[in-house]
């Protein structure tokens, strides 16, 4: 239940598919899954925009696509490392996590290198001489904190360290070093001595040994004095490992990848690779963690539940990709796969939030006044205010109940709610024919068929040569063997069809419609999914 779940209908969505949507996820919520979103695939209606806003509903946003992204990756979560943190400290992440990469990261966490095992090999292989840690600008703390040194006397005069490294063997009597330079020393009196008379700022003792007359002697020449347990050998070997790993972090030509990204572009660019691990970062440029090539084997696929379609032609890019829950819908069963089982439910009704409605009953949950209103609202558009054909005694039964507690006029309202959609004013045409358009295969033939619902029949007709240019233009970018627009007037108790397309036989055999013609009046037709499409597959077959 931690995973978003994503509620939606299908493209070009009705009413139904939006109020579904939103009644449906406002449901899961209450019953436990509280990261249920509605989520629509497609632009809004003029219809469905009068019923979001007369209920005060934002509408849901879009998603336009469901492929998996770097998001649903398992990638793993890895320390913080910054420009100047130690080699050392690099190292110890390496083995504790079994990782052999490392992204670095600037202050505002965004990526600003990166650090391999292989970088630091490399490195300690080339780090030999007594001016490293100066030139790498390798800051002071760092030095105490790897030798897990102790500061017991005085205060180093710089943040970085500005000097020299030198052991007491390399001291020379008569060599004079600077405030800036470094002496690692044991525990030998005479070389304490020498150490003190050389110039340098900061002795750092080795070993656990008393260094009390070495403390007095340093407070009085205003020399720092470092302790450290380690043997002198250790200490030696670990001051390398105190250089910033900036110093050393790769920051050309890096590969990386973003949470938004799709898995299957970072599987094209991790396949033509040397490299195992990669940075994955938010939007903002942050670091998130690291991905590797196993990781892209197995990923979370998106959980979506389906409502008002179940036909991967009306559903988002990339359903297949996704982990389907749920279908809640009231059309014919069609061709969405699943990889597991799943909640399937289908009912002979005139519109799916009669379904949801009864859904809230089985939980004994009594939808709000506004989802009441907005289910209530589909199944007046559904069904044409109860005159099309799918409409059925249960679909009256419940809209009156949620009329009720929506408080409505359920008449008066829809006859406001079909107006409303119906209206012409400002619309291009081919947003009127993009509005409710779906798309079906029938055996060999690509058929796609769009409806609009009005009351002015004439206005729409009045505007029939240009919608067909429309509907030319789109059938031949599309492929369409043939291209319909309803043009439902439940005034007038019917539909005209206007047709464009070669497969004109289909129309001949279902309705007896001629070559010839181009538009053809269904009288007692309103439903698509009842009327229409069944006449197209039997023509088919």
């Amino acid at each position: 239940m931690d995973k978003p779940i994503f509620i939606f209908g299908h493209k070009n969505p009705d009413t139904d598919s939006i109020c579904a949507a939103i009644t449906y996820a406002n449901l899961k919520q209450q019953i436990g899954y509280k990261k249920a979103k509605a989520v629509r695939i497609g632009d809004l209606n003029a219809e469905t925009c009068f019923v979001l806003d007369y209920f005060n509903q934002s509408e849901p946003p879009l998603l336009k696509d469901i492929k998996p992204q770097g998001k649903d990756l398992d990638y793993t979560r890895c320390p913080k490392i910054f420009e100047n943190t130690p080699l050392k400290t690099v190292w110890d992440f390496m083995r504790r996590y079994g990782k052999a990469m490392f992204p670095v990261v600037k202050g505002d966490d965004t990526l600003s290198g990166i650090i391999s095992l292989s970088d630091i090999t490399y490195a300690y292989m080339e780090l030999s001489d007594e001016t490293i840690l100066r030139q790498y600008q390798t800051r002071f703390s760092n030095l105490v904190e790897v030798l897990d040194g102790e500061i017991v006397v005085g205060v180093y005069g710089a943040d970085w360290i500005q000097g020299n490294i030198y052991t007491d063997s390399t001291l020379n009597e008569d060599m004079p070093l600077s405030k800036g330079d470094i002496v690692i020393t044991g525990h030998n009196k005479k070389l304490h001595k020498l150490a003190l008379e050389s110039g340098a700022g900061c002795i750092i003792v080795t070993g656990l040994d008393s260094t009390e007359k070495l403390e007095k002697d340093a407070e009085k020449q205003n020399v720092v004095l470092v302790k450290t347990p380690h043997t002198f050998f250790k200490t030696i070997k670990l001051m390398n490992q105190s250089i910033p790993v900036s110093s050393i972090m790769k920051t050309k030509d890096l590969i990386y990848f973003e949470e938004e990204d799709y898995i299957e572009e970072i599987k094209e660019i991790v396949q033509d690779s040397k490299y195992r691990n990669f940075p994955i970062l938010d939007k903002e440029g942050r670091v998130l963690g690291i991905i590797s090539r196993r990781q892209l084997i197995d990923f979370n696929r998106k959980q979506v539940i389906l409502v008002d379609h179940n036909e991967k032609g009306q559903s988002i890019s990339g359903i297949e990709q996704a982990h389907i829950l749920e279908v809640i819908d009231h059309h014919r069963v069609a061709d969405i796969r699943t990889m597991s089982p799943l909640y399937f439910r289908a009912e002979p009704v005139g519109c799916t939030c009669t379904i949801i409605a009864k859904m809230y009953k089985e939980n004994n949950i009594i939808p709000s006044k506004k989802m009441a209103g907005l289910m209530l609202s589909a199944i007046l558009s559904d069904t044409l205010l109860f005159h099309s054909p799918t409409c059925t005694e249960e679909d009256k039964k419940i809209a009156y109940e949620l009329g009720r507690i929506a408080e409505l006029d359920v008449m008066k309202y829809g006859l406001d709610l079909i107006t409303a959609g119906s209206s012409l004013e400002g619309r291009e045409p081919e947003e009127i024919i993009r509005c409710d358009l779906k798309e079906f295969i029938f055996g060999s033939y690509r058929v796609a068929v769009s409806q609009i619902n009005t009351t002015d029949f004439q206005a729409v007709y009045d505007m029939k040569q240009s919608l067909q240019a429309v509907m030319e233009m789109m059938s031949q970018e599309k492929e369409y063997d043939l291209m319909i627009l309803m043009i439902t007037d439940i005034t007038l108790d019917g539909t005209e069809l206007l047709v464009v397309g070669g497969a004109k036989e289909l129309l001949q055999r279902a309705f007896g419609m001629s070559y010839e013609e181009d538009t053809l009046f269904l009288p007692g037709v309103l439903s698509r999914k009842k009327q229409v499409i069944p006449k197209l597959m039997g023509a088919v077959d």
